[in-house]
């Protein structure tokens, strides 16, 4: 079984490098790169990590439009949750001119998780229920609207240039009005349109 594990795991690492080598040499036709869309985040990140040395020099600074799939914060695996924690730190480094953001979530707005790490087995589906059941509590929905005010902060203070943000995904109907406070209080001079599966926000 480990030896059947480790293989599986090269096989991944090895698809990972070729599919970022192929997404550099793509990325890297056109002179000026203006709007890029990739399938998933995580793609992102294995093309900065395996094969950024094959893209054309700042191949991705002129990028002003981006748009991807974040994995879910509530369901997963402990490390996947936690992948939209590099988000804004990795779109002000390699695209620093970016105007406007579109992401698709499964689930809440927020792109960092709080959810508790679980340990694999069973016990990890049970604590997992657990957590989806506690996220409609009052305590819960105070935890996501600052957690989703940090997140905006960030990305604010991170990229000048930012005009739009656009947010597919599935939240419980008690936030809309929390989550629609909070930006109007943090960004009085933005303009919001909120239901509970997208966000579209006009800073």
């Amino acid at each position: 079984m480990l030896l059947r594990g480790e293989a599986y795991y090269d096989a991944c690492i090895d698809k990972n490098k070729l599919r970022a080598e192929v997404m550099a040499y793509l990325i890297s036709m056109p002179i000026q790169l203006i709007y890029l869309r990739i399938e998933q985040y995580d793609w992102l990140l294995h093309l900065i990590e395996y094969s950024f040395d094959k893209l054309r020099k700042n191949a991705l600074t002129t990028v002003q439009h981006a748009e991807f799939c974040l994995t879910s914060c509530h369901t997963g695996s402990n490390e996947p949750i936690h992948t939209g924690k590099t988000l804004v730190s990795t779109l002000s480094s390699y695209m620093p001119n970016l105007q406007t953001l579109r992401l698709w979530r499964d689930d809440d707005f927020p792109w960092t998780s709080i959810r508790p790490e679980y340990p694999a087995g069973q016990l990890y589906q049970v604590l997992t229920r657990q957590w989806i059941k506690s996220l409609e509590t009052p305590e819960s929905i105070v935890k996501h609207v600052a957690v989703f005010e940090q997140n905006l902060c960030e990305l604010v203070e991170q990229l000048k240039q930012l005009v739009y943000l656009d947010i597919y995904g599935e939240i419980e109907r008690k936030k809309v009005e929390s989550y629609r406070s909070m930006i109007e209080k943090c960004f009085p001079n933005s303009r919001v349109y909120m239901n509970i599966s997208r966000l579209r926000l006009w800073f």
